[in-house]
């Protein structure tokens, strides 16, 4: 399955304080991913290099990116059968939903699921027990607004439970596809 990803990157203070609550409320996807953002979910049998080739072309005129992440809210995932806590994404939230439209009418929509509207977030808290995610302290993250810069794209492929690095497609350039496997 491949993804497409953009890694935040906070001011250290809410590096750490958003590491240390994923690592003790969504502690094996913490260990898989660091803080993102994903603009294209889950890609079946799909050639990454097509895939690769249209994020290139997608943030080729694109500009550093300046986000925040506003306010939180509890959702339930019925693809993954867990409850999440999610930080939601206000400012640059507008360019991010650009970016994985454009990303998708490339795909020509076919992988999308029928009825998700996409809203920018990030995961920070999963667990299947709704109660449990209800109970956690929000501020533990750090105080609204949440603020980042995004300056690429990260295409990833899941594979045997494992997270490789196919490319890194910077905002006004592209780097080679790599394969890690």
């Amino acid at each position: 399955m491949i993804y497409v990803l953009a890694y935040p990157e906070f001011e250290p203070n809410s590096a750490r304080q958003i590491n240390h609550f994923r690592s003790r409320h969504e502690p094996e996807r913490a260990k898989l991913v660091p803080p993102h953002v994903t603009l294209v979910f889950g890609l079946k049998d799909r050639n990454p290099r097509d895939i690769l080739t249209l994020c290139e072309r997608v943030v080729e005129n694109a500009r550093r990116l300046t986000i925040e992440f506003t306010s939180s809210e509890l959702a339930y995932d019925p693809f993954e059968h867990r409850h999440k806590l999610l930080l939601l994404c206000g400012k640059g939230g507008d360019a991010l939903i650009s970016l994985h439209n454009q990303i998708y009418d490339g795909l020509h929509r076919i992988e999308l699921k029928p009825g998700i509207v996409y809203r920018p977030h990030m995961t920070v808290a999963t667990h299947v027990d709704r109660a449990i995610i209800e109970r956690l302290e929000v501020v533990e993250v750090g105080t609204f607004p949440i603020s980042a810069t995004i300056n690429s794209l990260e295409m990833v492929e899941l594979a045997h439970g494992n997270l490789n690095n196919l490319a890194s497609i910077p905002f006004g350039g592209s780097v080679p596809y790599t394969n890690h496997n």
